[in-house]
């Protein structure tokens, strides 16, 4: 495809539509030293999970691209009678319970949401809002992060995470998803994430973490080289969850 590229930058950058509205954000990394040592330690994790994860063909092929995930933490909708638990067979729900529990998962956790709280202050507030209103009426949901307001994430396992063109629809279609990129693979040769509708194609290095609206914006990846292997980490808030609570803890039609 045409597009206009965008080239990495470790200092933040925002992608902003023709009224000066932030849509995108391009939030690098922190300027830690740490850094590189919490991006592999996540990465490690996360590859041991897939190893010893019992995965179904849906979790390796599916409308999002030929790789391994497995998702964890609340939402609602799809025929849900009330916001519950993502549910995962038994043996993988322990696994996700110690990657949820990593410290180098919850740090990239943390810094995703700090992000959306700096450049996208309103959306910040309403997730964190909402989860309030989550915990106070349902008080069994069990929430991945104490320092994150997302709602859910999936852990794309790899070993090749490179996503087809694609929308999340059931994402609150007004806020933002964080996307973290992990693995070893060439940023400036594949791994890019593009963003069709916009025509534009970013580089995406391992350790790099990027909001953009994920239910409205169309999104995917370059493909990387078969000797390298890339791994995401994404945090999102399913929309049904903010009408449940807004509706007074109940459907529109109730």
């Amino acid at each position: 495809m045409q597009g206009h590229g965008l080239t990495y930058a470790r200092s933040p950058q925002t992608v902003l539509d023709k009224n000066g509205r932030v849509i995108g954000v391009l939030a690098g990394q922190p300027r830690d030293d740490d850094w590189e040592l919490t991006i592999s330690q996540a990465c490690a994790a996360m590859e041991n999970a897939r190893e010893r994860c019992t995965l179904k063909l849906s979790d390796t092929h599916h409308r999002r691209g030929l790789y391994s995930c497995l998702a964890a933490g609340v939402s609602y909708g799809g025929g849900q009678q009330q916001p519950g638990n993502l549910q995962n067979l038994k043996a993988n729900q322990d696994e996700l319970r110690a990657l949820l529990s990593e410290p180098a998962i919850q740090r990239l956790a943390g810094f995703g949401s700090s992000i959306l709280c700096h450049y996208a202050p309103k959306i910040h507030k309403v997730y964190a809002n909402t989860k309030t209103s989550l915990k106070s009426m349902h008080p069994h949901l069990a929430w991945n992060f104490h320092n994150s307001v997302f709602a859910a994430t999936t852990f794309n396992l790899g070993p090749a995470t490179v996503t087809f063109d694609h929308t999340d629809n059931a994402n609150f279609a007004s806020g933002m998803c964080s996307i973290t990129a992990l693995g070893d693979f060439n940023p400036t040769t594949g791994g890019h994430l593009v963003l069709f509708d916009l025509g534009l194609i970013i580089q995406f290095p391992p350790g790099a973490t990027i909001l953009i609206p994920s239910a409205i914006l169309r999104h995917g990846n370059i493909s990387i080289s078969p000797l390298e292997k890339r791994l995401s980490l994404t945090q999102y808030f399913a929309g049904g969850l903010i009408r449940w609570v807004e509706y007074g803890f109940r459907t529109e039609n109730t």
